[in-house]
């Protein structure tokens, strides 16, 4: 159950939810080009309204010129919150 219903997620407690290194079986999108300002955002609405764990950092990625430049990068453990994530989060 989400914190927004009242109930605490034990991977909260220990400090488990958000991983530093982005894991081979997690589920991952790219956000967009380098989203300083909407990380804290993104991070907060995840931990209120899901309750897997996740990877929110940052990824080389081309864009349309052929270019490098740093991307956004979110990855879930279970898919149905990348999926629930996508269809609910308004700020993108």
């Amino acid at each position: 159950m989400a914190l927004k219903n009242g109930k605490p997620n034990p991977l909260n407690l220990l400090g488990l939810r958000r991983v530093q290194f982005p894991a081979h079986h997690f589920h991952y999108t790219m956000l967009g080009y380098k989203l300083p300002d909407k990380t804290q955002s993104i991070n907060d609405w995840i931990y209120h309204n899901l309750n897997g764990r996740y990877y929110l950092g940052t990824k080389l990625s081309l864009d349309d010129t052929n270019s490098i430049r740093y991307a956004t990068n979110l990855g879930f453990e279970e898919e149905k919150e990348l999926s629930f994530f996508l269809l609910s989060y308004s700020d993108l």
